[in-house]
């Protein structure tokens, strides 16, 4: 918040931009007042990649697939627990959107970090959680957890054998971080168009894609910067729904 604010009562020249992650359409609702106005005071420039997560169980879990997850989460309500890296990430978010997807609830655990949490998956602390895909998917193959499938609405390159979510059970499942860059509202258009153009043809550089792949990120084209103003008041809208439901939004 304190690095977003900055850029939104940054001279609007086109000098100061911010690559700011999903959690940015989070901060409305999870925040009863902010020190800026998210979608008056900012404006998207070019989406850089999506970043799918994965969702892993400890071996020890008696579930091979989603559908398999579905049933023995509802068979013991509240008692499998998973890590997150804070109310409103996107690690604790696709875990509140799975459950009111599949009507089934687990008990969250805040970590410091995603690392902390992936060691406690791994040593059967914590059962399960959603983490970024390129950063687990060393542990997938080495058998120290089992991946049961991806948020993304398609397969992530870095790991293609893994199956959706919504392909493995739950239709419709679509829960995937993104960064996107932005500068201050007022900046002249010209200037927001000559950015969107210089980055869409860097995203575009093969040597650019195959980092991007390699990270596990999805590349994507980017929308136009209307587009993703558009797009942003819509991921507002929707993630407040899930932190509302959830009942972690902050007094202040």
């Amino acid at each position: 918040m304190i690095g977003t604010a900055y850029v939104a009562k940054s001279p609007p020249d086109g000098h100061t931009l911010f690559a700011a992650a999903s959690l940015l359409a989070a901060n409305p609702k999870l925040y009863k007042t902010l020190p800026f106005d998210t979608l008056k005071d900012l404006q998207m420039v070019s989406l850089l990649f999506h970043t799918p997560l994965a969702l892993v169980v400890n071996p020890d879990v008696p579930a091979k697939s989603v559908g398999e997850l579905v049933a023995l989460l509802k068979a013991k309500p509240g008692e499998l627990s998973f890590p997150h890296s804070g109310p409103g990430s996107s690690l604790h978010l696709a875990a509140e959107l799975f459950q009111a997807m599949t009507g089934t609830r687990m008990n969250g655990v805040a970590y410091r970090g995603a690392p902390q949490g992936l060691n406690d998956v791994m040593a059967g602390h914590v059962s399960l959680m959603f983490a970024d895909t390129g950063t687990v998917v060393a542990q997938i193959a080495a058998g120290k957890v089992r991946a049961l499938g991806v948020t993304s609405t398609t397969r992530v390159p870095v790991a293609p054998d893994i199956p959706t979510i919504a392909e493995a059970g739950v239709p419709g499942f679509d829960a995937v971080g993104w960064t996107i860059l932005c500068v201050p509202s007022a900046t002249p258009k010209p200037v927001v168009d000559r950015l969107h153009a210089e980055l869409k043809a860097v995203a575009a550089a093969p040597d650019i894609h195959a980092m991007s792949v390699r990270l596990g990120t999805i590349p994507v084209e980017s929308p136009s910067p209307a587009e993703l103003q558009t797009f942003l008041a819509t991921e507002i809208d929707r993630w407040g729904g899930i932190i509302e439901r959830a009942g972690v939004a902050k007094s202040q």
